[in-house]
């Protein structure tokens, strides 16, 4: 299994309609993805929203990545957001959330 972890913090709260309707259409778009496995979503207050996902492989997670909706969210993510953090590793279980966040924290240099 393929596991992708996101982070976005939101720049200011006037962006948050732009991102909830970029993220209704990536989610809809993945729930057609190849290969995706599980896929779940948290969130740290208004400003600060956590994607966990997990594939078949590699290349399915790149296949939903590089098109469609979750492209067109990625060019718009660097416009609304300050923060914008991923970590991608092989695994045979599903991590847990505390898991995904101690190791992007990790990554980025953070306890």
């Amino acid at each position: 299994m393929f596991v992708s972890v996101t982070r976005l913090h939101l720049k200011e709260k006037r962006k948050l309609p732009v991102f909830i309707w970029h993220t209704g259409k990536s989610f809809s778009q993945s729930r057609k993805a190849e290969g995706l496995l599980y896929s779940s979503f948290d969130k740290e207050g208004w400003d600060t929203y956590w994607t966990l996902t997990v594939w078949e492989n590699k290349n399915s997670m790149k296949e939903y990545r590089n098109k469609g909706n979750h492209l067109k969210a990625m060019k718009v993510s660097r416009n609304i957001a300050d923060e914008l953090e991923s970590i991608n590793w092989e695994a045979d279980n599903k991590p847990s959330w505390d898991e995904c966040k101690e190791r992007l924290h990790n990554k980025f240099g953070r306890k």
